[in-house]
């Protein structure tokens, strides 16, 4: 059976995590501390992307934040017409899978002299990796156009980057293999399984999704997902604030995938799981299982710590978009619109 790019793309990223966590544990390891050590100058930090590349910069945020660095994710694109002075002696990490999306070439002219600068790509000589004060690169397997292998990769080397800005590299390194490796199973069995989706997301679209901490970013790149994938509408928003409001919406036509690492939170994201729930929506937890979800329809992940959750609990839904473009008759991957990578500002070649 022949299956799509966008489906290799998924399946291949084990073998690319692999090559990631080698690359940045062997000849990419300066790299790695020699950013570090720039992140942990005292100055505050801006970390700044387009897409999914923003979406896995968000995880970086709350861990840099945890060390106590004063940190940030700014979109590209805002940063660039809006926000700027906010870069005045800072450290302004950019991050771009292609190292040349339009918003993040046109910040690093602007940004020359103002502040130090750190690229992270996948392209060695891009535009971004060339031009920034210190360069990382990721050292991921490319993927055919939606991001999927690269936005893992991307997460990896982001996490890895705050590990050496802690101190705890190798023991990053450690978890991160182990994360990796129970992973493979977890991807083979989510592509063999993809009709598993088909009734949740026969009340979908839109779909909504909810998290937590690190998790934020997988709920934006979720919606991401599906917005590219299957070219339907879906909403990422952290869970707080979706009580505040946006709740009303819920009734038997509502679907929801919910976060649930282990963590801090986790207890008020699987509470927040069984209110929806009981008002009559459609409600999927995506987490590790274990008595506290006894009752919850659950897509069972890895436990690893929190801050590498966003590695292992974006694969479920990159398989559910896959699967809802398939059922709407679409060819996975392909865009109307625009391209791989967003070269201008205006129009999209029209």
């Amino acid at each position: 059976m022949t299956i799509s790019r966008t489906q290799q793309d998924i399946l291949a990223q084990p073998e690319s995590l692999a090559g990631v966590l080698r690359h940045h544990t062997g000849s990419g390891r300066a790299a790695l501390l020699e950013a570090a050590r720039v992140l942990c100058s005292g100055r505050p930090v801006v970390i700044t992307g387009m897409g999914a590349s923003m979406n896995a910069s968000i995880p970086l945020e709350y861990q840099l934040c945890s060390l106590g660095v004063n940190a940030q994710v700014v979109e590209s694109g805002e940063l660039l017409h809006y926000r700027l002075r906010a870069c005045e002696n800072a450290v302004v990490v950019l991050v771009s899978r292609s190292g040349e999306s339009v918003e993040v070439a046109l910040l690093l002219d602007r940004l020359k002299g103002r502040c130090v600068t750190i690229g992270v790509s996948n392209d060695m000589q891009s535009r971004l990796a060339l031009g920034a004060d210190h360069s990382i690169h990721m050292a991921s397997l490319p993927d055919e156009i939606v991001a999927l292998q690269s936005y893992t990769g991307t997460l990896l080397t982001l996490h890895l980057l705050a590990a050496a800005a802690d101190g705890t590299l190798d023991a990053a390194g450690a978890e991160a293999e182990g994360a990796i490796d129970a992973l493979r199973p977890v991807i083979t069995a989510g592509s063999q399984a993809l009709t598993g989706w088909d009734s949740f997301l026969s009340y979908a679209p839109p779909v909504t999704i909810l998290a937590r901490g690190p998790s934020c970013g997988s709920a934006s790149e979720a919606a991401l997902l599906f917005n590219e994938t299957a070219k339907v509408p879906a909403i990422g928003m952290p869970v707080a604030s979706f009580r505040h409001g946006p709740v009303e919406q819920v009734n038997d036509k509502f679907s929801g995938l919910v976060f649930a690492p282990l963590g801090p939170t986790r207890t008020l994201n699987l509470a927040l799981a069984r209110e929806l729930a009981h008002f009559g929506g459609h409600v999927r937890v995506i987490g590790p299982a274990g008595d506290d979800t006894t009752g919850l329809d659950v897509y069972e992940v890895p436990a690893v710590s929190g801050a590498l959750a966003p590695l292992v609990e974006i694969i479920p839904v990159q398989f559910a978009a896959l699967r809802l473009a398939l059922l709407r008759g679409l060819t996975p991957g392909q865009f109307f619109h625009t391209g791989q990578v967003t070269l201008t500002e205006a129009a999209f070649g029209l």
